[in-house]
């Protein structure tokens, strides 16, 4: 009974493939240079809005100084002013009484500029809490009480310009100076000059954007734009991280949305100033834009269905036809495929299926054999494996025979020997080692050829105690003390010597093997070391170790090598902290 092979009603059709294909790709297509231009677009937009941000946090320190400067200017009016200074000097003689001292005072006060935009409710130079001089812009403008409690906060001793907010006059700043004898220097008055709050603020609100908003604070004082956003200001404020720069911008997360924050610290007046812009503003438009954008994908997905279905059909047409020629020949009615002529790619796969019909036998019969061929080699290689454990019982009854026969020296060879041989097998299941049982094989092996050289070649193993238990690659340490023998002490004339150091970094180990042999001419580079028919006078021992180390390890652990011609050979690595 036939069986049509090559119908599977379960799967899609080519044609439902092809159709979805070319759907997807364009939909994918326009959905990733859609993302892409809105991704690119909107860090074009932040980045300009940070520019902004940045451009304000300028300005607005800007003019924090030129008014911190300009009360200063008050400040140093009234100071330089004679009838006042003579008034506050304890050491001048003055009759003058206290109307005539803030007559003079409200006289100077009313030729400032920041007493013209209404910036100054008043100013109070005290000599004592109960002896005072007071010049106002009208009456109930200054609280006399707050202004005292302000006094009893400054100490006598402080030169510097203080800024200080009072709970019971939340909408008054006090700038406060202390005033100090041109005679002795010592203190003689306290100026605090009371300035309105909102006014300032709406000075600072005056041209920044919506929900935007400016924040001055410090440990006593905080001074904000917006009263509605105090409590996004204060989040923001404890996560700024200035580290060790006095600018900081980033972007923070505060109040349930992200806020574009630019901050500096201003240490002449001991301040912060933050000004944040809202990152969802910047975007809103660009969202607008991408809604239309998906609107229009959606209608262009939907012409290209449409087209690609008509598509689908012409090209799977004459698969159809070769569908219905294959199942003939499966059922056993054709032997090959008749020439499918519609399309030349299609006339190529049927002359290319009659010509693997006619190499299947070949190869079915040349993979047999193959396999075979492969079951024999296993089969030998499996029988020519000598068993460990017997070589293993082999060189331990021989040390034993030699330790019977008082012969210490061949003993402790064979064990030497039989502690290496079992090292190697233990090396094909486990990558790595503790240093101190690597240690323990290079101590092995050059135990051997000192023997082997007797006092030629003296040996000396350096190790910080720390560092025995972390893991190291095994067998990475004995190759370059064999290279050292072999190619630099065993050459020499006259005795030689091999250092093995291990030392402790602090993120890492440093191996050093050195040996004073007789060096290298030219330095080789390892990457380019190739076997030769006599690898003894070759170091392709080191360019599988230092393959062997950064495939494990990378960049660091790459071999360095430095040598001075019959002085010393230095060969390094090093390797991360492992302990499991």
């Amino acid at each position: 009974m036939a069986i049509p092979l090559f119908i599977n009603k379960k799967k899609g059709t080519l044609r439902m493939y092809i159709t979805l294909v070319i759907t997807i790709i364009l939909a994918v297509s326009l959905i990733l240079s859609g993302i892409f231009f809105y991704k690119k677009t909107a860090n074009i937009l932040i980045e300009n809005q940070k520019q902004q941000v940045m451009k304000e946090l300028s300005q607005v320190n800007q003019n924090i100084t030129g008014q911190v400067n300009n009360l200063d200017y008050v400040n140093a009016l009234f100071v330089s002013n004679t009838i006042i200074r003579e008034a506050i000097e304890p050491s001048v003689d003055d009759s003058r009484n206290k109307l005539d001292i803030e007559k003079q005072m409200s006289f100077l006060l009313i030729n400032t500029y920041m007493w013209e935009q209404n910036y100054i409710n008043g100013v109070c130079i005290f000599q004592s809490p109960s002896e005072y001089y007071l010049a106002t812009s009208g009456p109930g403008t200054v609280n006399i009480k707050a202004n005292q409690d302000i006094l009893q906060s400054i100490s006598t001793s402080d030169p510097n310009l203080n800024i200080k907010m009072e709970d019971s006059t939340p909408s008054v700043l006090y700038f406060v100076r202390n005033i100090f004898s041109s005679y002795t220097g010592e203190y003689v008055a306290t100026i605090i000059i009371n300035v309105n709050k909102n006014t300032l603020i709406d000075f600072y609100n005056a041209g920044i954007g919506r929900e935007w908003f400016i924040y001055l604070y410090n440990d006593e004082i905080n001074l904000i734009t917006d009263s509605q956003s105090l409590p996004c200001a204060d989040e923001i404020s404890g996560k700024l991280d200035f580290l060790n720069n006095e600018t900081y911008l980033e972007e923070i997360d505060a109040g349930g949305q992200s806020y574009l924050t630019a901050a500096e610290k201003l240490p002449n007046l001991d301040m912060t100033s933050v000004v944040a812009a809202p990152r969802n503003q910047v975007l809103e438009k660009l969202n607008d834009t991408l809604r239309t954008y998906m609107l229009v994908l959606a209608v262009i997905v939907t012409l290209v269905l449409c087209i690609s279905i008509i598509i689908s059909r012409a090209v799977t047409r004459p698969i159809d036809n070769m569908i219905y020629q294959l199942n003939k020949i499966a059922e056993g009615k054709k032997d090959r495929l008749p020439p499918l002529e519609m399309y030349s790619e299609f006339n190529n796969l049927a002359d290319a299926f009659n010509h693997m019909l006619d190499k299947l036998d070949t190869y079915y019969k040349d993979n047999l054999e193959k396999q075979l061929l492969l079951k024999n080699a296993e089969i030998k290689a499996l029988q020519s494996q000598m068993d460990p454990h017997f070589m293993f019982n082999t060189l331990n009854t021989i040390a034993w025979k030699a330790q019977m026969t008082n012969n210490p020296e061949i003993y402790q060879m064979v064990i030497s020997l039989g502690e290496l041989l079992k090292a190697n097998v233990v090396s094909k299941d486990f990558t790595c080692v503790k240093l101190e049982d690597e240690l323990r094989y290079v101590k092995f092996y050059t135990y051997l050829q000192k023997m082997r050289f007797e006092e030629k070649i003296s040996v000396e193993i350096q190790a910080d105690s720390s560092l025995l238990h972390y893991k190291v690659p095994c067998f990475c340490i004995q190759p370059l003390v064999e290279n050292s023998i072999v190619h630099g002490l065993e050459p020499k004339k006259g005795k030689g010597k091999l250092v093995v150091n291990v030392i402790k970094h602090k993120d890492c180990m440093e191996i050093l093997v050195a040996d004073n042999g007789i060096g290298f001419e030219t330095i080789p580079d390892i990457c380019d070391i190739r076997p030769s028919s006599d690898e003894s006078h070759t170091h392709i021992g080191l360019r599988n170790l230092d393959r062997r180390l950064y495939l494990l390890f990378g960049e660091m652990a790459h071999l360095k090598i430095t040598s001075t011609l019959n002085v010393c050979t230095t060969i390094s690595f090093k390797l991360p902290l492992i302990v499991d």
